[in-house]
C-alpha cells in the first residue's frame, strides 16, 4: 500500500483530496506536526482489517489468561482490593434479601380505599 506524508497545514488545505486518495486509491496518509506523526488517514477497509487484528489479539490474550487461571487458580476481587488498600471499593450488601446491586424496592402502599376503611375502623 502506498503511503503519503503531509503536514497538518497541508492536510487541512487538501483534506478532501486526501480522503479520496485513502478511499479510492487505498493510500495511507500520515499527518505530521513539527516533523512527528500524529495521525493517519486510512480507508475504512484498512480500519476493518486493523480492528480484526486487534480482536484476534484480544482473543489470544483471553485464552492465555484462562489457561493461566486454570493452572494457578484465581483470587477473589475483594481479596485483591484489600491487599492494595482499596477496601472502600468493596460492595457490601444492604440486607440478605436485597437483590444484586444492593437495591431494595420501597414498601408497597395500601390502596387508598383500604387505607380509609382502616382509618374509620380505628375511630369507631
Amino acid at each position: 500500500m502506498p503511503t503519503v506524508t503531509v503536514t497538518v497545514a497541508d492536510a487541512k488545505n487538501h483534506f478532501s483530496d486526501l480522503l479520496r486518495r485513502a478511499e479510492y486509491g487505498g493510500e495511507r496518509v500520515i499527518v505530521e506536526r513539527h516533523g512527528k506523526p500524529v495521525a493517519v488517514i486510512v480507508s475504512t477497509d484498512d480500519l476493518k482489517r486493523l480492528e480484526s487484528l486487534e480482536d484476534l489479539a484480544d482473543v489470544r490474550d483471553a485464552q492465555a489468561a484462562l489457561k493461566e487461571a486454570a493452572r494457578h487458580g484465581t483470587i477473589p476481587l475483594d481479596a485483591v482490593l484489600r491487599k492494595h488498600g482499596l477496601d472502600h471499593l468493596i460492595i457490601r450488601r444492604q440486607s440478605p434479601k436485597a437483590p444484586r446491586g444492593g437495591v431494595v424496592a420501597p414498601p408497597r402502599r395500601k390502596h387508598r380505599r383500604a387505607a380509609r376503611v382502616a382509618k374509620k375502623g380505628r375511630r369507631g
